[in-house]
């Protein structure tokens, strides 16, 4: 293990220990086609890890402009980015890959929020970003 690796766990560990929160990764399998419903993947386990989640709001303007009528428009849209990060050591312990149509829920959290991971991306360090959106209650 080289020294940078060492100062890079060291930090990912203090991380996890200030920001993170226990969280249950449900696997789904997702069968083809684009009205199939998914269920439990009997192939990944249900685990508890340490994750960083993080919701932060975000504006974003749509801007049309037709110049036959004179027509010109301006929307502005409203939003939450929220995303997870896991250390590789949280990765590691897993012990298997994360998907999109997985299921995160927050252990700590009053109501224990779901969230489903629409896309998943490996940073440089090898910690895992997800990108999630949120699941209706149930």
């Amino acid at each position: 293990m080289t020294f940078a690796s060492e100062i890079a766990e060291a930090r990912h560990a203090a991380l996890d220990g200030f920001r993170g929160e226990p969280i249950r990764i449900e696997p789904r399998s997702t069968p083809p086609g684009p009205r199939s419903v998914s269920g439990p993947d009997p192939v990944r386990p249900v685990r508890e890890i340490v994750g960083r989640y993080r919701s932060k709001p975000i504006t974003a303007e749509l801007e049309g402009n037709r110049e036959g009528s004179r027509f010109q428009s301006m929307t502005r849209i409203a939003g939450n980015a929220i995303t997870m990060r896991i250390s590789p050591a949280q990765a590691a312990a897993l012990g298997y890959a994360l998907a999109a149509n997985d299921r995160i829920v927050l252990l700590a959290r009053p109501g224990a929020p779901a969230f489903t991971i629409v896309r998943v991306g490996a940073r440089d360090g090898g910690e895992l970003m997800l990108e999630l959106t949120t699941e209706a209650a149930a």
